[in-house]
């Protein structure tokens, strides 16, 4: 079962004002590059990306057309009017949600083909069926009739057989215009409150059947027989079509085909066996792992187990087993786990259901409060008593929209849209979007210049083999060899994501190739984001290349140390060059210090401190000489990163970034820190005594340090009495290199401390390492 999907998709360029280009996707042809989860998302005609809606309590015959299912006779077909034996130019009618149209049986016909019978295109957990007849001249309810049911499941492996049972049958004359129909199950099954506290209607709760097919049948043949609408009313959809496609799935030795859990399809199972021995669940394999491919809001889980000679499941002896325990994860990421998943991820207990079997239920929907989940861990409690389980469905359910899904671009080749092949300038990301409260649109981007194909090859039966068994086959014994592209290895990371529209391009550039990675998310499964529109802005490059490195490649510790950058730039011939270079400051800089080089000459440069950058503006644009930049600083990080932009002043706005010309030349290291633990230096106070009298001499304390080593943590710096009591949490002045602290001798409430010998804590709160000073001060009236 898979749900369909009809995209067709292509990309286009659009021309912009000036120079730059637009690479834009604002239809729904321009998404078809994109690699898009099944069934999460949908795209209009104009372009508009949505995420899909699932909804509770639904009709599922109007949307039957958009399942389709294989079937022994028909080959693949969707779901619609599987079968009218009269009146089949008619028989749409009865599906096509208008009330104003009608299935018309011939009088004609005999009364055995007076029938209808209508395919949902996947297994539905359906809670009622509903019946409109018109009453007009010419047009009354069906007198007599019954109704049947099936789930789907073939009772012949080779043809479309199928067992129905009956749902409803008149008992006298139907005269009634509006019939309802509720579906449950004969034998015992049970719905479970998973949490504590919940309110459940059980009366309401325990209607529910599994159906795909319905057949409604004449017993009484009259001439203005005729059916306006069938409806059936679904427990709401089932997330769990699709994951096939988006998702994927592992499983322990005894616990096969966990997958066919997941395509609404009774003809297909899983098969779970007892362990040779005692084992224990792990030891035996008796567990599957699923990945969703999406992140959902899942408030119920129906599972629902064969039972013997249903079907073609034939004479087994399977149940719902001796008990099993569901784990899920929304794919927070953890240090580590005991379970046998592909990564170690953040799992939480959904339930724990001890011995199913011994209840005799065959049929069990789990409700409980909306969990955020993507992977889901199943195993049992023991690999014992399950002798031969078959189980055909793992239906989840969702109240609204999913709540993070991720869609994925494709190598998109800028030089190919433009015509010359040539790398280029990206200089930003624009969309257009709708982002209700508590809904997130977060964007993030990578870039290179290659891609490298990977080969996968097969033998004649499909099977996939080496490279080198493939090779040493005769040819009568080769398969096919699939191709690849992936990234080569030029490609950068993933880039922090993309804080508002139109923001500066945050991977390298220029580059042929782009990705992009778009994830739409959501608190709250009642609303969800939409993209209107997305856009990648570029222009020609200034260069052909630009690489770069800095010299030394090493330095002490926050010392002054004299660099080098020497830039060692391509152009082509229609290339314009560059006269802007600007550097990103590790450290402060001694601006008399920078010195610039053209060739072997020295020229006149204009030098500028920009916030954290210093701008270097030439007297005239160069485009093939090599250029040299000296200049003055202290550095504090080891594996300090010399990053440099190229620009145009006859081009505002447009930078080049400069690539390292040979593998880290564009990175300084600082062998003093490597193995050292020192994490605070140049640690000062301005005083050891703090006499706050206001007379203008040591009113207040200052204090300075520089960080090492340590990213991502603020410093602390708090001051206690003798006796360990805190009396102050300074506040930082100034960041930046050197991080300042003042204390006027007060206590957070604002009163002037006693006078006395006070302790200063400053604290980084590393993991390792001398993270810590303590001094003491004194305080004087």
């Amino acid at each position: 079962m898979r749900f369909l999907v009809a995209f067709t998709t292509w990309l286009a360029l659009a021309a912009m004002p000036g120079w730059a280009e637009m690479l834009r996707f604002d239809s729904a042809e321009k998404w078809q590059s994109w690699t898009i989860p099944t069934g999460v998302v949908q795209v209009d005609a104009e372009g508009v990306v949505r995420l899909t809606k699932y909804r509770k309590e639904v009709d599922a015959i109007r949307d039957a057309h958009l399942f389709a299912h294989s079937t022994q006779r028909r080959g693949e077909v969707v779901g619609g009017i599987w079968q009218a034996g009269s009146g089949s130019a008619t028989a749409a009618n009865a599906i096509d949600g208008d009330l104003a149209t009608f299935w018309r049986p011939d009088p004609t016909d005999e009364l055995k083909t007076w029938f209808l019978d209508i395919d949902l295109g996947r297994a539905v957990l359906a809670r009622r069926i509903r019946l409109t007849f018109p009453d007009q001249e010419g047009a009354r309810p069906l007198r007599q009739f019954t109704v049947y049911a099936t789930t789907g499941a073939r009772i012949q492996a080779t043809d479309d057989v199928f067992k129905f049972e009956p749902v409803y049958r008149t008992t006298q004359p139907n005269t009634a215009t509006d019939i309802a129909i509720p579906l449950q199950y004969a034998a015992q099954d049970t719905v479970i409150a998973v949490d504590p506290g919940m309110e459940l209607d059980w009366a309401f709760e325990n209607h529910y059947q599994v159906i795909q097919y319905l057949s409604i049948v004449a017993e009484e043949q009259h001439a203005d027989a005729a059916l306006a609408e069938v409806e059936v009313w679904s427990v709401g959809d089932n997330i769990s079509i699709g994951s096939q496609q988006r998702g994927s799935f592992l499983n322990g030795t005894v616990a096969a085909a966990p997958a066919n859990l997941f395509d609404a399809d009774i003809n297909t199972n899983n098969l779970i066996t007892s362990g040779r021995g005692d084992q224990g669940w792990e030891g035996a394999g008796t567990w599957f792992y699923v990945d969703m491919g999406a992140v959902f809001f899942v408030d119920e889980l129906f599972i629902y187990v064969l039972r013997r000679f249903e079907g073609t499941t034939g004479s087994h002896r399977g149940s719902a087993g001796s008990g099993h325990r569901i784990l899920f994860s929304d794919g927070s990421r953890s240090v580590g786990t005991s379970l046998p998943v592909p990564a170690p991820l953040d799992y939480s207990e959904l339930l724990t259901h001890d011995n199913p079997a011994a209840a005799g239920l065959y049929r069990i929907r789990y409700k409980f409060r909306p969990r955020q989940m993507r992977y889901l861990f199943w195993h049992g409690l023991s690999d014992q008593g399950w002798l031969e389980a078959k189980w055909a469905e793992f239906m989840l359910f969702s109240p609204g929209y999913p709540a993070q899904v991720v869609l994925t671009s494709g190598f998109m080749d800028l030089g190919a849209e433009a015509g010359d092949g040539q790398p280029k300038v990206i200089k930003a990301l624009h969309w257009d979007a709708a982002q209700p409260p508590n809904t997130q649109l977060r964007l993030r981007s990578r870039s290179g210049n290659t891609l490298t194909p990977v080969y996968t090859f097969f033998n004649k039966i499909g099977e996939e083999i080496t490279e080198e068994k493939w090779n040493s086959s005769p040819k009568v014994l080769r398969g096919p060899v699939d191709s690849t592209l992936v990234v080569g290895e030029d490609w950068d990371a993933w880039s922090n994501f993309y804080q508002h529209s139109g923001e500066t391009f945050k991977s390298q550039s220029p580059r042929r190739f782009v990705q992009l990675e778009l994830i739409l998310a959501t608190d709250d499964p009642a609303v969800a984001p939409t993209v209107n529109e997305l856009s990648i802005e570029f222009d020609a490059a200034l260069l052909q290349s630009a690489r770069g490195r800095i010299e030394p490649r090493s330095a002490p510790l926050n010392a002054a140390t004299v660099f080098t950058y020497t830039l060692l730039p391509s152009a082509g011939a229609d290339d314009v060059g560059f006269d802007l270079m600007r550097f990103d400051l590790p450290g402060p800089l001694n601006l008399p210090s920078v010195r610039v080089e053209k060739g072997a000459a020295t020229i006149s440069a204009e030098a500028s401190l920009r916030g954290d950058s210093l701008l270097i503006a030439l007297p005239a644009p160069v485009r093939g000489d090599s250029v040299r930049v000296h200049f003055t600083t202290h550095l504090v990080r080891n594996a300090t990163l010399f990053a440099l932009d190229l620009g145009s002043s006859a081009h505002p706005g447009l930078w080049q970034s400069v690539e390292p010309a040979a593998r880290r030349a564009h990175i300084v290291m600082l062998p003093e820190l490597t193995n050292s633990s020192q994490l605070i230096d140049d640690f000062f106070i301005s005083s050891p005594t703090l006499t706050p009298n206001g007379d203008g001499i040591n009113d207040q304390l200052a204090v300075r340090f520089i960080v090492l080593k340590v990213e991502g943590r603020e410093p602390h710096v708090h001051v206690f009495d003798l006796a360990g009591r805190e009396v102050a949490v300074l506040t930082p002045v100034a960041e930046g290199l050197h991080h300042l602290f003042t204390w006027d001798g007060t206590r957070a409430s604002g009163t002037a401390v006693e006078p006395g010998i006070y302790v200063l804590r400053v604290d980084l709160g590393a993991d390792a390492g001398d993270d810590t000073i303590l001094r003491t001060i004194s305080v004087a009236y």
